[in-house]
């Protein structure tokens, strides 16, 4: 890498080269590890203790020696970020390009090295430097205008060894998404340094605007990041904001999740109601052991924890915070992963009251042991990724298939036709259930909407393709590309708040729900037909 202090370095006067000409550089600046201020605060109170015990040194004995090893330690770090994306046959003109902002952190150091370690020692000069580099954000601590010049420069040096860390934390959270493989596996791999930064760089394409914007008004698919795209078919009334707050406020207001939020949401203080009223003053409950009515509250439990997850993911997915949209959406698959273990766990426990008990729990056991297996995939990246959706879809069925383990052990006992009589009142429930999966994979009905021109979103190895590049302009247009269906009520317009495929997904999840509560009411009023 360039290691040459430019002129442009040495004149940029009050703008911070740590974030220069890079969109890379503005999200790391905006990016929710912590702020400069922040940054600038804890690096003063750190270097405050170590002041007291300079205070009285010369500034060119042992000081000098510790501040010269502390800078050779920031430039350490810098050569092993530099080293994990260098590769064996990238030039040093492309690679100068793409590790522009290395460049731009090492000139800032560079400058203060050379200010601070010059045959001459300039502290009027270096002063000015640091005034002009960090002033607004030295203001920000407490009694700024007494700091000594010790502490100016200890503090201006870990707050760029701070940022230094920061930067290297946020590429190490995204590496698996920068990269392909692993670091020890990158020398094999086609992709370049360039195309690594570039790949980043397109992936958070227009995050400043969708911000900016997003704090103001709902925004329109082709304003989002890449990342934050899921159904093209919906076109607008996507909420951006880094505020939970925000998010948590839009319960009230109209957006392309407000049904998704409110069905699910509904449907929680409906299973509310079952569990606290309905149920316990039936004559199920009354006649069953505590133990059958665990079973049953661990079903209704599981259904609110699953419709309650579900609603706050699709409350706080608008977060422009990718991380934590991530864990919002990992919420989301763990709740349906409960409500399906638990679904076969209580016919399992019907099914096989009158087996042996080591039986049914052995059945019941490893059910529950493909549930935990599952929570541990739910929060694994590649089970969020989009085009895993297919793949969410097998898991969930397979994990509801265990059921039918019991219902042929019940078979192979008391007969087939009676087995398929016991289970059939759960018949309603998983027809429920395959409906909703239909919508919501096939996405009817907005994949019929003809008001405005749908285009694919490019997938993350397509991102540095050259027809994502020369499309670049259209994947991010100002406003929707409109038809001359337009406003049309049969062009289907209205999917984008009322009647997706998600919405119908979310009510036939929640008739499935309700459906297994009547269905496992009835399997347990009938256990004593299996003796």
């Amino acid at each position: 890498m360039s290691r040459t202090l430019t002129d442009e370095a040495i004149s940029s006067g009050s703008e911070d080269l740590l974030f220069k000409n890079s969109d890379l550089n503005k999200r790391l600046k905006n990016s929710p590890y912590a702020t400069d201020v922040i940054l600038m605060q804890r690096a003063h109170s750190s270097s405050c203790s170590i002041n007291k015990i300079i205070r009285s040194n010369s500034l060119q004995s042992g000081f000098m020696s510790d501040i010269d090893q502390f800078v050779a330690s920031i430039e350490n770090k810098m050569k092993r970020i530099e080293s994990s994306f260098s590769t064996g046959n990238s030039s040093s003109e492309e690679n100068a390009n793409s590790l522009a902002t290395l460049q731009n952190l090492y000139d800032t150091l560079v400058h203060i090295k050379n200010s601070a370690f010059g045959k001459s020692v300039n502290l009027e000069r270096f002063n000015k430097v640091i005034d002009e580099r960090y002033g607004d954000l030295l203001s920000s601590i407490d009694n700024s205008e007494d700091l000594t010049f010790h502490e100016k420069l200890l503090t201006s040096l870990r707050f760029l060894d701070s940022k230094i860390n920061q930067f290297n934390t946020f590429i190490e959270d995204e590496a698996t998404s920068l990269l392909p493989c692993s670091v020890s596996d990158y020398q094999s791999t086609e992709i370049s340094a360039y195309d690594a930064i570039r790949k980043f760089e397109l992936k958070f394409h227009n995050y400043e605007h969708a911000s900016k914007e997003g704090s103001k008004r709902l925004l329109h698919f082709h304003e989002l990041p890449f990342p934050w795209r899921e159904n093209e078919y919906i076109s607008g009334g996507y909420r951006f904001t880094n505020n939970h707050y925000h998010c948590l406020h839009s319960l009230y207001q109209c957006h392309n999740e407000t049904v998704n939020i409110w069905t699910h949401l509904g449907g929680g203080l409906i299973m509310l109601y079952i569990c606290f009223v309905d149920f316990p003053n039936s004559d199920l409950f009354a006649k069953s052991t505590r133990t059958d009515i665990a079973m049953i509250y661990m079903f209704l439990i599981a259904s609110i924890t699953c419709l309650g997850s579900s609603s706050i993911w699709h409350t706080f997915n608008g977060t422009a915070n990718l991380f934590m949209r991530k864990k919002f959406a990992c919420i989301d698959y763990t709740g349906i992963t409960i409500l399906i273990s638990t679904s076969v766990v209580t016919t399992e426990y019907a099914s096989l009251y009158y087996s042996s008990p080591l039986l049914r729990i052995g059945f019941v056991s490893f059910s529950l042991l493909c549930a935990i297996s599952g929570f541990f995939f739910n929060w694994s990246s590649y089970f969020d990724n989009p085009k895993s959706k297919p793949f969410r879809i097998g898991f969930y069925i397979l994990l509801s298939v265990l059921g039918m383990a019991a219902y042929c052990h019940l078979g192979w006992e008391k007969g087939f036709w009676h087995a398929t009589v016991y289970y059939s009142p759960l018949l309603k429930s998983h027809v429920w259930y395959l409906i909703g999966v239909f919508f919501y994979g096939s996405l009817i009905p907005e994949i019929f909407r003809c008001d405005v021109e749908v285009l694919p979103t490019p997938v993350e190895e397509e991102l540095v393709s050259n027809e994502t590049l020369s499309n670049l302009h259209k994947h991010f247009s100002k406003t929707p590309h409109y038809t001359e269906h337009k406003n049309k009520w049969w062009s289907l317009w209205w999917v984008d708040y009322i009647g997706s495929s998600h919405n119908i997904w979310h009510v036939f999840v929640l008739l499935g729900v309700l459906g297994h509560y009547l269905a496992i009411y009835e399997m347990f009023e009938n256990i004593p037909l299996n003796k």
